[in-house]
């Protein structure tokens, strides 16, 4: 029974992942895009936050649109943030920080959340 629950939520949680990247639901509503040119680490086009499961791009990437907020019902292991937009984001996870635009961090963290940054300049948790 353990390994057939630990599935199932393995499975919900790819599930609810799929559905912010393909904005069917949570909070915010994140779109698919194909990856255009770019000089960020990451493949990010202009006007999205790009989160990726690997460096430099090799793993899934996740799109998410300038001023949408998301908020992932698992944390999602990444690698790499990039913010391809032209607002500061907050970036909420094990390791918290705020993106600024133009930006990319490297390393692995367990992402909770993107939001833009709030007009009072604290990211909210």
């Amino acid at each position: 029974m353990r390994n057939r629950s630990s599935w199932i939520r393995r499975t919900a949680a790819v599930g609810g992942v799929l559905a912010v990247v393909l904005g069917t639901g949570m909070t915010g509503a994140a779109t698919a895009t194909a990856a255009a040119g770019s000089t960020a680490v990451v493949p990010c086009p202009r006007g999205f936050v790009c989160v990726s499961e690997s460096p430099n791009g090799t793993g899934r990437v996740y799109h998410v649109a300038q001023g949408t907020r998301v908020v992932f019902t698992f944390p999602v292991a990444v690698n790499e943030v990039t913010n391809s937009t032209a607002v500061d984001y907050c970036v909420t996870g094990v390791s918290s920080y705020v993106l600024r635009p133009g930006e990319t961090r490297s390393g692995p963290n367990d992402v909770r959340s993107l939001a833009p940054l709030p007009a009072g300049g604290v990211c909210l948790r």
